[in-house]
């Protein structure tokens, strides 16, 4: 499988946890949500783990360990972000419209700066396009 199935796939993955969290009372709080998602999380990935690795060692290495504690946090805190979103009443389309056009900037404008990745004239023209396209959906929003 190639890494542009996965992309394509993936979103469809976030966008059903999205909608489930507009099903979560507005009185709950997020990071006990987060908690509980973190916990299933961990067993989730856990067997995905065994599943698929050949040593089935649970060793990382002190190398990896605080890019991994770095990565936990940083999925931790974006993950409350958006239930919270949804928690204030974020709509499932106005959100998706100014995060996921918003994360492939973020991406971009990372990727350039500390991976020194260069844009081409299409993938220039698709960023323009999705700024358009943001501020169309949030100024003409009823």
């Amino acid at each position: 499988m190639n890494w542009q199935v996965i992309a394509t796939v993936a979103p469809i993955l976030f966008v059903a946890y999205q909608a489930l969290s507009k099903l979560l009372p507005k009185d709950i709080s997020v990071f006990l949500v987060n908690a509980y998602v973190s916990a299933v999380g961990v067993i989730v990935m856990l067997i995905l783990y065994f599943f698929t690795s050949e040593t089935k060692s649970l060793s990382l290495g002190t190398k990896y360990l605080p890019l991994a504690l770095g990565i936990g946090i940083l999925i931790s805190l974006g993950n409350a972000a958006i239930i919270k979103a949804y928690g204030l009443g974020a709509t499932q389309s106005g959100f998706s419209s100014l995060f996921y056009p918003l994360l492939i900037i973020y991406a971009v404008v990372i990727g350039l700066i500390f991976w020194q990745e260069k844009l081409n004239i299409y993938q220039s023209i698709g960023i323009a396009l999705a700024i358009v396209g943001m501020f169309l959906i949030t100024y003409f929003k009823h």
